[in-house]
């Protein structure tokens, strides 16, 4: 059985979403002024390969030779550092198969781009600027191939092009932006949207299995709401005048993670401590937490009210602590939300990998084994280490109460769950007997 597939947002997917995202960040870090409407006039002017863009761009700006070649490779250079693979697709490539894409780039550069996307298979690359949208591609293909089926993303030259030359072709939207992204857009949340989609497409898991929604909650709903929480967190840190962050076991475990990425510049601890700790605590639990807590520290927690711990700094330090919760179900101390109802669902995808704590001996931990099945905590610590890898590739600027006020409505109302569901039912697949199923995903 041999098969085709697109490349561009079929097998792999642009960090920053859009196309001309690439020539965006050229002229930002090569830098070029004016480059984004420098480049796509010289794409109007050529015969849309690379080489003769890059004529037609000199042509444009009378620059040398050495700046143009300068040029073309840098934007290879960027091409490479902004594409990720989209897993679920790549994962069905197999020796043997085609790779047809309608792109500037030649067979060589197209070679380096499936590397870095980490696709090994042995495959066929059919690299032209337009021969799948004029089917002139399928033409040559028909004459030196029996193709069992192609997938694409783009109706007119995947799907209509192909099935005009009697090749079968399956229909791929899930690369698009899905209701959570797009609702971000709406919010000009943008750099966020874009990062939830390379989340959301890099997911590991088969698209039936608990683990993929797992990954893909912390994707759509927890990491927006960790990332507001960590934008707010650093102007209350400044409000405050707060250098060290204390965040509270366990439901800050992926909070730290994300706050300690965006703003390395506090000194972030996951301090060790429970309501069992603050309302019966040991001699050395009393030392543990007066070598955490300074005058310059805030402590933070993914929900509560503070009680247990007011009580606590009251009664062993005389003093009142500076408490944030990220969802507050009290009147007193600081809070992002003040939502009683939601404090169940922030823990729930928050979960840490450690049982519930009952002391700390010379600076050591002591818990009980965890309460709940290690399998489903795992896809959203591996989500939140890809989060990690990525957030540097986008600009987080302000906090928008929005994002967090939408992503727990979402969770409350299970959409992310719906989206699941009809994912997990309609995904398309290869199966043995060489039946395909098709997906229009996150309708």
């Amino acid at each position: 059985m041999t098969r085709s597939f697109d490349l561009f947002d079929t097998l792999l997917g642009r960090l920053h979403y859009r196309p001309c995202s690439i020539f965006d960040r050229i002229e930002k870090n090569f830098p070029y002024p004016g480059f984004v409407f420098l480049r796509m006039a010289a794409e109007y002017k050529s015969d849309r390969t690379l080489p003769d863009i890059y004529r037609q761009f000199q042509r444009l700006t009378e620059i040398t030779d050495e700046q143009t070649s300068a040029l073309m490779q840098f934007e290879l250079h960027t091409e490479l550092s902004q594409v990720f693979p989209i897993l679920e697709n790549l994962s069905f490539v197999q020796d043997g198969d085609l790779i047809v894409s309608d792109t500037y780039y030649d067979k060589k550069q197209i070679e380096m781009i499936l590397k870095k996307i980490g696709l090994k298979r042995n495959v066929h690359i059919y690299a032209s600027p337009d021969g799948k949208r004029t089917g002139q591609i399928w033409d040559l293909i028909r004459k030196e191939r029996q193709v069992d089926c192609h997938l694409g993303d783009s109706l007119h030259s995947d799907i209509f092009m192909a099935e005009s030359r009697e090749i079968k072709a399956l229909h791929y939207s899930n690369s698009q932006l899905s209701s959570a992204e797009q609702i971000m857009m709406k919010l000009g949340q943008g750099e966020l949207a874009c990062l939830m989609r390379a989340l959301r497409l890099q997911n590991p898991y088969p698209p039936s299995s608990p683990e993929y929604f797992l990954w893909n909650e912390q994707a759509q709903l927890n990491i927006p709401i960790l990332i507001a929480a960590s934008l707010y967190l650093n102007d209350f840190c400044q409000k405050h005048r707060k250098r060290r962050v204390l965040f509270t076991s366990r439901d800050g475990c992926l909070w730290i993670q994300i706050f300690r990425i965006l703003f390395p510049q506090y000194d972030s601890v996951y301090f060790h401590a429970s309501r069992y700790t603050y309302i019966n605590p040991t001699p050395s639990y009393i030392a543990y937490v007066n070598s955490m807590y300074s005058n310059d520290a805030a402590i933070v927690d993914g929900h509560g009210k503070g009680e247990s711990c007011e009580i606590f700094f009251n009664k062993h330090f005389q003093t009142q602590p500076v408490y944030l919760a990220m969802v507050n179900s009290g009147k007193k101390h600081h809070a992002i939300l003040r939502k009683a109802e939601l404090c169940t669902s922030i823990e729930l995808l928050n979960y840490d990998a450690c049982g519930a704590l009952y002391d700390v001996q010379d600076n050591e931990a002591k818990r009980s084994v965890p309460e709940y099945d290690l399998r489903f905590v795992r896809p959203m610590h591996q989500c939140i280490e890809k989060c990690k890898e990525l957030l540097p590739q986008y600009l987080m600027e302000s906090f928008d109460i929005r994002v967090m006020e939408w992503a727990f409505e979402a969770m409350n109302r299970g959409l992310v769950v719906e989206q699941y569901i009809n994912h997990a039912k309609h995904h398309w697949h290869f199966i043995h007997d060489n039946e395909i199923e098709h997906i229009h995903y996150y309708n």
